[in-house]
Protein backbone atom coordinates (compact mmCIF):
# COMPACT_ATOMS: atom_id res chain seq x y z
CA UNK A 1 0.00 0.00 0.00
CA UNK A 2 2.96 2.44 0.71
CA UNK A 3 4.51 1.42 -2.69
CA UNK A 4 1.36 2.35 -4.01
CA UNK A 5 0.71 5.76 -2.48
CA UNK A 6 4.06 7.53 -3.19
CA UNK A 7 3.48 6.03 -6.82
CA UNK A 8 0.67 8.12 -6.78
CA UNK A 9 2.40 11.39 -5.17
CA UNK A 10 4.88 11.12 -7.87
CA UNK A 11 2.34 10.64 -10.72
CA UNK A 12 0.46 13.79 -9.30
CA UNK A 13 3.99 15.95 -8.50
CA UNK A 14 5.43 15.07 -12.21
CA UNK A 15 2.07 16.16 -13.78
CA UNK A 16 1.57 19.77 -12.42
CA UNK A 17 5.18 20.06 -13.53
CA UNK A 18 7.14 20.25 -10.60
CA UNK A 19 9.33 17.33 -11.10
CA UNK A 20 10.63 17.61 -15.40
CA UNK A 21 12.91 14.72 -17.37
CA UNK A 22 16.61 16.32 -17.93
CA UNK A 23 15.44 15.89 -21.75
CA UNK A 24 13.27 19.19 -20.99
CA UNK A 25 15.76 21.34 -21.45
CA UNK A 26 14.13 24.08 -24.11
CA UNK A 27 15.73 24.17 -27.83
CA UNK A 28 17.91 27.23 -28.73
CA UNK A 29 17.01 29.31 -32.08
CA UNK A 30 18.28 32.04 -33.66
CA UNK A 31 16.43 34.33 -31.43
CA UNK A 32 19.09 33.40 -29.09
CA UNK A 33 21.17 35.76 -30.44
CA UNK A 34 19.73 39.10 -30.13
CA UNK A 35 20.74 42.62 -29.12
CA UNK A 36 24.47 44.23 -28.36
CA UNK A 37 27.62 42.14 -28.38
CA UNK A 38 31.34 42.85 -27.21
CA UNK A 39 33.60 40.50 -29.06
CA UNK A 40 37.34 39.44 -28.29
CA UNK A 41 39.10 37.00 -30.55
CA UNK A 42 42.87 36.37 -31.45
CA UNK A 43 45.25 33.34 -33.00
CA UNK A 44 47.05 33.46 -35.97
CA UNK A 45 46.44 34.11 -39.71
CA UNK A 46 48.39 33.03 -43.23
CA UNK A 47 50.52 35.56 -44.57
CA UNK A 48 53.06 35.79 -47.62
CA UNK A 49 56.12 35.71 -44.99
CA UNK A 50 54.22 32.46 -43.39
CA UNK A 51 52.11 32.98 -40.11
CA UNK A 52 51.24 35.87 -37.74
CA UNK A 53 49.70 36.23 -34.55
CA UNK A 54 46.58 38.18 -34.72
CA UNK A 55 44.16 39.87 -32.33
CA UNK A 56 41.12 41.88 -32.20
CA UNK A 57 38.47 43.71 -30.23
CA UNK A 58 35.30 44.89 -30.77
CA UNK A 59 31.64 44.85 -31.12
CA UNK A 60 27.98 44.26 -33.03
CA UNK A 61 24.33 43.58 -33.07
CA UNK A 62 22.54 41.05 -33.46
CA UNK A 63 18.25 40.88 -34.44
CA UNK A 64 17.44 37.71 -33.60
CA UNK A 65 16.51 36.74 -36.89
CA UNK A 66 20.19 35.43 -38.33
CA UNK A 67 21.12 38.94 -39.87
CA UNK A 68 24.54 40.48 -37.22
CA UNK A 69 24.42 44.47 -38.19
CA UNK A 70 26.69 47.89 -37.21
CA UNK A 71 29.70 45.13 -36.76
CA UNK A 72 33.53 47.11 -36.05
CA UNK A 73 36.45 45.56 -34.96
CA UNK A 74 40.24 46.62 -34.46
CA UNK A 75 42.30 44.21 -35.68
CA UNK A 76 45.80 43.64 -35.16
CA UNK A 77 47.90 41.21 -37.50
CA UNK A 78 51.38 40.60 -37.25
CA UNK A 79 51.61 44.68 -35.33
CA UNK A 80 49.61 45.68 -38.26
CA UNK A 81 45.77 47.35 -36.81
CA UNK A 82 43.10 47.80 -39.49
CA UNK A 83 39.20 49.17 -38.45
CA UNK A 84 37.11 47.09 -40.16
CA UNK A 85 33.34 46.96 -40.26
CA UNK A 86 31.39 43.92 -40.70
CA UNK A 87 27.75 41.93 -41.44
CA UNK A 88 26.97 38.64 -40.83
CA UNK A 89 24.18 35.87 -41.53
CA UNK A 90 24.05 33.31 -38.89
CA UNK A 91 21.86 30.23 -38.28
CA UNK A 92 21.22 28.14 -34.83
CA UNK A 93 20.77 24.99 -34.25
CA UNK A 94 18.43 23.67 -31.43
CA UNK A 95 21.36 22.64 -30.15
CA UNK A 96 22.81 26.05 -29.20
CA UNK A 97 25.60 25.80 -31.94
CA UNK A 98 25.80 27.31 -35.06
CA UNK A 99 27.42 29.01 -38.32
CA UNK A 100 27.60 32.40 -39.29
CA UNK A 101 28.95 33.83 -42.44
CA UNK A 102 30.28 37.13 -42.52
CA UNK A 103 31.40 40.39 -45.14
CA UNK A 104 34.33 42.29 -43.46
CA UNK A 105 35.24 45.62 -45.23
CA UNK A 106 38.37 47.97 -44.65
CA UNK A 107 37.37 51.68 -45.29
CA UNK A 108 34.08 50.80 -47.20
CA UNK A 109 35.71 48.54 -49.44
CA UNK A 110 34.90 44.39 -49.02
CA UNK A 111 38.21 42.87 -47.94
CA UNK A 112 37.37 39.46 -47.15
CA UNK A 113 34.46 36.76 -45.98
CA UNK A 114 34.99 35.27 -42.80
CA UNK A 115 33.13 31.87 -41.82
CA UNK A 116 32.70 31.12 -38.39
CA UNK A 117 31.55 27.90 -36.00
CA UNK A 118 29.81 28.96 -32.17
CA UNK A 119 28.23 28.12 -29.16
CA UNK A 120 25.67 29.94 -26.94
CA UNK A 121 26.93 29.36 -23.64
CA UNK A 122 25.80 30.32 -19.99
CA UNK A 123 22.56 31.25 -20.40
CA UNK A 124 22.75 32.72 -24.16
CA UNK A 125 24.54 35.58 -22.74
CA UNK A 126 27.74 34.76 -24.27
CA UNK A 127 29.26 32.24 -27.61
CA UNK A 128 32.33 30.56 -28.07
CA UNK A 129 33.85 30.87 -31.32
CA UNK A 130 35.99 29.68 -34.30
CA UNK A 131 36.74 30.39 -37.81
CA UNK A 132 36.50 27.68 -40.21
CA UNK A 133 38.38 28.90 -43.33
CA UNK A 134 41.67 27.55 -44.64
CA UNK A 135 44.67 29.24 -43.12
CA UNK A 136 43.16 30.93 -40.01
CA UNK A 137 43.49 29.63 -36.76
CA UNK A 138 41.34 32.41 -34.85
CA UNK A 139 39.18 31.76 -31.48
CA UNK A 140 37.19 33.78 -29.33
CA UNK A 141 34.15 35.13 -27.29
CA UNK A 142 31.09 37.16 -27.55
CA UNK A 143 29.45 38.39 -24.77
CA UNK A 144 25.77 40.58 -24.47
CA UNK A 145 26.54 43.54 -23.59
CA UNK A 146 24.76 45.07 -20.56
CA UNK A 147 24.34 48.90 -19.67
CA UNK A 148 24.52 50.21 -15.78
CA UNK A 149 23.45 53.36 -15.26
CA UNK A 150 24.51 54.86 -12.11
CA UNK A 151 22.99 58.42 -11.21
CA UNK A 152 25.08 61.20 -8.96
CA UNK A 153 23.37 63.05 -6.38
Amino acid sequence: MKNSLWLVVMLVVWSFGLVQPASAARDFSDADVRGSYGTALDGFVATAAGSAPAAAVGRFVADGAGTIYNGVRTLVVGGTVTRQTFTCTYSVAPNGTGTATCKVLTGGVLTGTEHYDFVIVDNAEEAFFTETDPGVTIHGTAQRQRTVRTHEN
